[in-house]
């Protein structure tokens, strides 16, 4: 093997070369980079052979390109655009051609991608090296330079920018590759460092989400306010930025330029202090004994109270027909929302306290004891009835079809239900008009068979079981005979 220069007209791809998927991937880009700065890496070469080079006539005074590929495609680009002669002489590895297809595969085997955190680093460091007294360039110049020296756009450069401006923790864990590249974009949407770090380390908790891109934007998003929030339209932009507060245009978030209140703790201070300021005013207007404000993001209804002042409680009810003492009596609550009319946002009344209602003292009741009397009322209620109906029927069923088929249900049957009997039948449920008074008058005999039913049942359960009464054959009872009932 030996290296030696030859004229860019006499090189041809090859068919070795092992890399046959993005052969020309961004070669303008490097075309520009080899254009400003020269080739700074030598192609690897084989005499041509027709069966391998990528040419169609004189294969004698070829040369077949099995790596550098791109970089030779891009040298043929600037042929083709007048900014390098054909004959331009480009150094060359000369290989065997045995040894052809093992080097085409060593070098794209070994290359080892850069670190995203290096790239911005490189970028950050031409674009301060641009800006220096050397060359005394503006940010906006040196970037330009720098799109147009990488073949990259001008927000690429200023999004490598705005990552190399990484809080160290976010950056040291994308070096690392604790964190993604779009992770990374995610809390750069901001270039404030300790939004950043505070976000981070809620992640670093979350072993779920952990450091999910779309849970990062969302948490830093809310963290942060569009310039037409109605808070900054409250305390006025100028305002906010003449005590301090900054304002970042939007990145990685979709929204790219759009600029965002950075300092929200600093916008809701202002805010408050100019609430409180007007509050005074609006409480002798109202008539009230004094007022608070709701302070935060929320607008209108949508605000978090304030804490109700000791001895106080919400009113939920109107206070336009109350009486001046009543009002007296009253805390305003107050926060800013937008005037229905203007659209300007404003100080307004959204809800009062007023003075704590003594509560009269529970009554103490006896839950079983009413509980029980419930079940007796029902019981003896179904009872009275049951015992009604022969008497209106007159035994009217007896010595017909139905004579010793009718039941009085155990449970309240359904309309259609299964016979437990016998599975040739079906029990069909039917209703009888019965008169309340009818009801009422054997409600004393209905009380005393309860009362006997109940009896018993008690007596049962005190008495001791033997075997055989434990077992259960799982079958319902059906009473039969309307008489019986």
């Amino acid at each position: 093997m030996s290296i030696t220069t030859l004229p860019l007209s006499s090189l041809i791809l090859s068919k070795l070369n092992v890399r046959h998927t993005e052969r020309d991937a961004d070669i303008a880009a490097l075309a520009d980079d080899i254009a400003a700065r020269g080739l700074k890496q030598n192609l690897v070469v084989i005499p041509a052979h027709f069966l391998t080079g990528e040419a169609e006539a004189d294969w004698d005074s070829k040369w077949e390109v099995i790596a550098g590929g791109r970089r030779f495609q891009a040298m043929q680009l600037l042929v083709a655009d007048g900014r390098l002669p054909a004959d331009h002489e480009v150094p060359c590895l000369l290989e065997d051609r045995d040894d052809a297809s093992e080097t085409s595969l060593s070098e794209n085997l070994h290359k080892v991608a850069m670190n995203p955190a290096d790239e911005f680093g490189a970028f950050k460091a031409i674009v301060d090296q641009r800006m220096s007294p050397k060359h005394g360039e503006s940010e906006a110049t040196a970037i330009a330079y720098t799109a147009k020296r990488f073949g990259k756009t001008v927000s690429y450069v200023e999004g490598r920018m705005r990552l190399a401006d990484l809080c160290p923790d976010v950056l040291e864990a994308l070096r690392t590759d604790k964190i993604g590249l779009e992770a990374a974009k995610a809390y750069a949407a901001t270039t404030d460092h300790a939004l950043q770090l505070k976000v981070f380390k809620e992640r670093e908790k979350d072993t779920w989400n952990g450091h999910k891109p779309s849970t990062i934007r969302d948490a830093i998003r809310n963290r942060t306010l569009p310039l037409d929030h109605a808070l900054v339209e409250f305390v006025g932009l100028v305002t906010y930025q003449a005590e301090g507060g900054r304002i970042e245009g939007e990145m990685f978030m979709g929204a790219e330029g759009q600029q965002r209140v950075v300092d929200v703790t600093l916008l809701e201070s202002l805010a408050r202090k100019i609430a409180e300021a007007a509050i005074p005013a609006l409480i002798k207007e109202h008539g009230f004994k004094e007022g608070l404000y709701a302070p935060g993001q929320g607008i209108g209804y949508y605000a978090k109270w304030p804490k109700a002042p000791s001895g106080y409680m919400k009113n939920w009810g109107d206070v336009e027909g109350l009486s001046k003492a009543k009002r007296k009596q009253l805390v305003g609550v107050y926060a800013l929302d937008k005037d229905r009319e203007d659209g300007v946002t404003k100080v307004s009344l959204i809800g009062t306290y007023k003075p704590e209602e003594k509560q009269a003292p529970r009554e103490e009741r006896d839950w079983e004891a009413e509980r029980a009397a419930s079940q007796r009322a029902y019981q003896v209620g179904i009872l009275a009835a049951r015992l009604a109906v022969p008497q209106l029927t007159g035994g009217l069923l007896k010595d017909t079809e139905l004579d010793g088929r009718t039941f009085w249900p155990k449970y309240s049957p359904r309309l259609v239900d299964e016979d437990p009997d016998d599975e040739n039948f079906k029990l069909v449920a039917m209703m009888i008009r019965v008169p309340v008074a009818d009801i009422e008058a054997n409600r004393a005999e209905a009380e005393r068979l309860y009362d006997e039913e109940l009896a018993a049942e008690e007596a049962a359960r005190a008495a001791p079981q033997s075997q055989d009464d434990d077992e259960d054959d799982g079958a319902d009872e059906l009473v039969t005979d309307e008489a019986e009932g």
